[in-house]
């Protein structure tokens, strides 16, 4: 690049102020272009292919998980795109580490000054630095140096699973010498980035005779899952639908949780419905994974396979486990078919989830479900 062209810049960040100032004060510099920006990492990937930005800023500093899988997805699939990595005193250990470990990624740390514009100022400022680089530009002298931070050592253990780096080991391929159980009487999906292609390319390999009802909860604004659902339904032998209150889960249907608003499973194994509510999102989500896998528990108990596609964050890892707890199964989507590699990594490395390429997860259902019962 050119010192006569622009660097392309996408701003995230989930702190609203903090996105609109480093927006404003880079936007007003004459070798910048600011192309968009986005609240966390999730809304953050369709920006980064539709934008096509030469450098994607990434705030780490309120530790929203997220945004160290979209630095992932970035080395994965984007890897000539500048990533600068904002963190703080607020950025914990684990995150820190977490993100350094990846090749490549610079890092700009955010100081605490009592006066909160100020602060954001020399933010964005210090971010000019590496970006001038960049583009061959002179860097300013009103601009800090980018932080070359020491690793923080990582905890012994954590929680709440890291994103992917490019020292992770992948996973050895799976066999699907699946566990054994009791026989599931309902199958989970839960899925995000990526979720459209993974979706179509897994449901229509369903036979017309699978013998269980499908609920799916796919991360999507409002209005966009009625025709997800629609497009599903002209190509799969099972009969898709977006989900609609107190419909029934039967054999043969699958029913994909509506934009906005969370599927509750209600009543009893043989005879169980829908619920649409409005309760608070949860790991920022609406529909929420969790949300649908604890209900199907309470309706279904260990009778239960639930599935985690690809996706960022960490949607679906809370519910895996209550499916596990209640003597269910969990399949979840191998690291190298995975768009992005957040919500399958958790379930996965605990080992409460069998990994499976995403070509494998029909067969991989078809066998558990059909499975014989343990005595």
């Amino acid at each position: 690049m050119s010192g006569t062209e622009k660097v392309r810049v996408l701003v995230v960040h989930a702190d609203s102020a903090s996105r609109q100032e480093l927006v404003r004060v880079l936007g007003q510099h004459a070798l910048v272009e600011v192309v968009g920006s986005a609240m966390n990492g999730r809304t953050a990937v369709p920006k980064v292919v539709s934008y096509r930005p030469d450098c994607v800023l990434v705030g780490i500093d309120r530790n929203e998980g997220e945004e160290l899988d979209l630095l992932a997805y970035l080395e994965r699939s984007h890897p000539g795109v500048l990533r600068l990595a904002v963190t703080s005193a607020q950025t914990d250990a684990a995150t820190l580490a977490a993100a350094q470990r990846m090749a490549g990624v610079d890092f700009v740390r955010r100081e605490d000054l009592a006066d909160e514009r100020a602060s954001l100022a020399r933010l964005a400022q210090s971010v000019l630095s590496p970006l001038l680089r960049r583009v061959g530009g002179p860097a300013a002298g009103a601009v800090d140096p980018v932080v070359r931070q020491t690793p923080a050592p990582v905890p012994a253990c954590s929680s709440a699973p890291v994103a992917a780096s490019a020292t992770t080991p992948r996973l050895a391929s799976p066999t699907l010498a699946l566990p054994t159980g009791r026989t599931p009487h309902v199958v989970g999906i839960g899925v995000s980035t990526g979720g459209p292609k993974a979706l179509a390319q897994l449901l229509p390999q369903l036979p017309a005779d699978f013998p269980l009802p499908i609920v799916v909860v796919q991360h999507m604004p409002p209005k966009f899952t009625k025709s997800l659902a629609e497009s599903l339904d002209r190509t799969c032998q099972l009969r898709v639908r977006e989900a609609e209150a107190n419909d029934r889960l039967e054999r043969g249907s699958i029913l994909i949780a509506p934009g906005g608003l969370h599927m509750r499973v209600v009543g009893t194994d043989g005879n169980a419905t829908v619920r649409l509510t409005q309760d608070p999102p949860e790991c920022s989500c609406r529909p929420s994974v969790d949300y649908l896998f604890r209900s199907l528990v309470g309706v279904f108990g260990g009778r239960i396979l639930g599935v985690v596609l690809t996706g960022m964050g960490e949607d679906g890892w809370l519910g895996s486990q209550a499916i596990r707890g209640a003597g269910g199964q969990v399949l979840a989507q191998d690291e190298a078919t995975c768009t992005v590699y957040g919500m399958p990594r958790g379930p996965i490395e605990a080992g409460i989830a069998q990994a499976v390429p995403l070509d494998r997860m029909a067969d991989a259902m078809l066998q558990t479900v059909r499975a014989v019962p343990c005595s």
